[in-house]
């Protein structure tokens, strides 16, 4: 139901990250002994809507005056029964969604906790439950996004059943006066000024998600239309699977566990799970790197020292290093090229896509 499937994690210790066959670096390989591309130069694409609504200009206005002290929340324990959903209720509900008349794995939840504008269910779930009355049933249809991360929901129409149980708690935001708008942004002086303001930074925001959005489902569709021959080299997969392990040790450490295992148990992911997911993962990391370098190879692109100190200064920066010397020990050389031959094949698959029309 969120809008992106969390990652799959890895446990610690139950994998074999000692393979040994095949290329230890993707400069190594020959992507032609694994892939043969399908199309990535005149990829069409959909386009996606940018513009603020109603609904979204209020969410963001309730977050600023909730940042900024504004908000007055309901007592603990609060049950309303009564009166319809506004924008900032956290509601009690039961949804079952389906997929032509048949229910769908992880649609349906009874009891669900859902504060209206958080962005937790995908577009248009939280805003149609928006003036419903408590303890009515709607029909919500919606569309999963394109880069949804199941493939059987990705782009699909659904139709969500959602009964309103109750509104566990309630938030009371003012309204926007001249005097409040210039106490949260003391460069503007009236309301409208501060609302225009706003909207600016939505589209904004929305523009950049829809480029991201785009990127990825045409970079996926590359990735599809390319046709893998044999077995994916067992090192690349091997790295891949260490890679996530060690991320995911450092997130159980973070949360204060002492080990990864006891992390997994803690949130009810089985071994088994987690094995699946993890060959998963290499897979679509594996094939998305070879997709990238075999682009280059037919474009006769490689990466000049020039390209990798610029990009080196770039990620770098993004990534909140003092020094480019600090982020290359930490990263690597490997991973870092890698990462330049990707970015090259990817802005080359969106320069060169088009918009259904």
């Amino acid at each position: 139901m969120k809008k992106m499937l969390l990652a799959g994690l890895l446990l610690a210790g139950t994998l074999s990250l000692t393979a040994c066959g095949g290329p230890a670096t993707y400069e190594k390989a020959d992507p032609a002994q694994y892939l043969t591309l399908g199309d990535y130069k005149g990829l069409t694409y959909t386009a996606i809507d940018t513009s603020v609504s109603d609904y979204d200009l209020t969410v963001a206005l309730n977050e600023k005056l909730s940042d900024s002290g504004y908000a007055t929340y309901s007592e603990e324990d609060t049950t309303i029964t009564e009166g319809t959903v506004q924008i900032g209720d956290t509601v009690n509900i039961d949804y079952t969604g389906t997929k032509d008349g048949v229910a769908f794995d992880g649609g349906s939840a009874t009891g669900q906790s859902l504060t209206i504008g958080s962005g937790s269910f995908i577009d248009g779930f939280e805003e149609g439950l928006v003036g419903v009355a408590i303890g009515d049933t709607v029909d919500l249809n919606l569309t999963f996004p394109e880069n949804y991360g199941s493939e059987e929901l990705a782009g699909q129409a659904v139709v969500f059943e959602v009964t309103v149980n109750s509104v566990t708690e309630r938030v009371t935001y003012p309204t926007l006066t001249d005097e409040l708008a210039n106490t949260l942004n003391s460069e503007l002086n009236t309301a409208e000024e501060y609302l225009a303001e706003l909207t600016k930074e939505l589209e904004e925001s929305n523009q950049s998600d829809a480029e991201s959005d785009i990127q990825s489902i045409l970079w996926n569709k590359t990735i599809e239309n390319a046709t893998f021959t044999g077995e994916l080299p067992e090192k690349l997969l091997a790295q891949a699977e260490e890679e996530f392990v060690n991320y995911y040790t450092t997130v159980a450490s973070q949360y204060s566990y002492d080990n990864l295992e006891d992390f997994l148990t803690a949130n009810n992911i089985t071994t088994t799970s987690f094995e699946s997911r993890t060959a998963q993962y290499a897979e679509s990391i594996v094939k998305s790197q070879l997709t990238a370098y075999a682009i280059a190879k037919a474009e006769g692109y490689t990466v000049t020292e020039e390209d990798y100190t610029a990009a080196v200064e770039e990620y770098a920066a993004a990534a909140g290093y003092s020094s480019t010397d600090q982020y290359i020990e930490a990263v690597g050389e490997d991973a870092i090229r890698n990462q330049v031959v990707l970015d090259y094949a990817v802005d080359l698959v969106v320069e060169n896509s088009v918009a259904a029309a």
